[in-house]
């Protein structure tokens, strides 16, 4: 047996999504959780969709879009936590083992300083 996730959460802020983005000039929108993956303190995380945020408003739609960097420093970077909430199901695969059912969920977040990665 080998240690596995189980399932993964942050809880609910008290910001709106819209006041969370109104105030960026230039920033990304990730959506939903494609996959990701950790080693050590280092994350990767590939989103399932993803926008430009220009002017605070949602732009054009981007592909490929993966944020990667320190998990301790990233939690540190978190600017704002919406008020919202979404589950969905998700797998844990590790060591060549089968995926293990799990949920993963949470508010929106506005991270800072965070390395982004796509088209």
């Amino acid at each position: 047996p080998i240690v596995r996730m189980t399932n993964t959460a942050i809880e609910p802020g008290d910001t709106t999504f819209e006041d969370m983005i109104k105030d960026i000039k230039e920033g990304v929108y990730a959506v939903r959780m494609l996959g990701g993956q950790t080693n050590g303190e280092m994350f990767t995380f590939a989103a399932a969709e993803g926008y430009m945020i220009r002017d605070g408003k949602l732009a054009e739609s981007i592909s490929d879009v993966t944020l990667s960097g320190n998990v301790f420093q990233t939690l540190q970077d978190i600017e704002a936590i919406g008020n919202d909430t979404l589950y969905t199901n998700g797998g844990c695969g590790k060591g060549g083992q089968s995926p293990l059912p799990v949920s993963v969920g949470g508010p929106h977040i506005r991270i800072k300083n965070v390395v982004v990665g796509g088209r």
